[in-house]
């Protein structure tokens, strides 16, 4: 009996996740600056937004370290009877199309209303999701398990083993 529960990989939903906000902010940066152009900023003013952008950067990777690695500790192995789904091809990794559109549009009519500026918060999004990759792509390092997002919460499956090292005569290396 094959069970197939909906199962996402965890390292791609998050570089997918990291990708949308990240095409959110180019596309609000463009048509920010279409409608308003870039106003300088003072120096201080771009200092404490890197400062608070920095400072959110590290206190999410703290708590990605801290609270998720904790849940991923938790994971249940992937019951022998669940098919794995396909690989993704590189270009359905990059981008989840519902999420983009929850960013840009806040964000859109925020930066045409407020201002050009505001099309940067969704660099926000992208230090979190991508400190959460981050996280997940350690964690499945160091455990040697793949990391699966599924209804129930996360579960694990080994990495497959990669095949051997073979010559172009197709003979193992000596």
């Amino acid at each position: 009996m094959d069970r197939s529960p909906h199962l996402d990989r965890s390292l791609d939903h998050e570089t997918r996740s990291t990708g949308s906000a990240l095409a959110a902010a180019a596309l609000c940066a463009a048509a920010g600056g279409a409608a308003h152009g870039f106003p300088p900023l003072p120096p201080a003013d771009v200092r404490r937004f890197l400062v608070a952008l920095l400072g959110i950067l590290a206190l999410t990777v703290f708590l990605e370290l801290v609270v998720d690695v904790r849940r991923f500790g938790r994971a249940v192995p992937l019951a022998d009877d669940v098919a794995l789904p396909p690989e993704r091809r590189p270009r359905e990794r990059l981008f989840l199309p519902g999420l983009f559109g929850v960013v840009v549009v806040p964000t859109l009519v925020a930066t045409l209303v407020w201002g050009s500026w505001v099309a940067l918060l969704p660099l926000v999004l992208v230090a979190q999701w991508g400190a959460q990759a981050l996280a997940v792509a350690l964690w499945e390092r160091r455990n040697g398990r793949v990391l699966w997002r599924a209804p129930g919460g996360p579960v694990t499956s080994p990495v497959s083993p990669r095949p051997p090292t073979r010559t172009a005569t197709g003979a193992p290396p000596a």
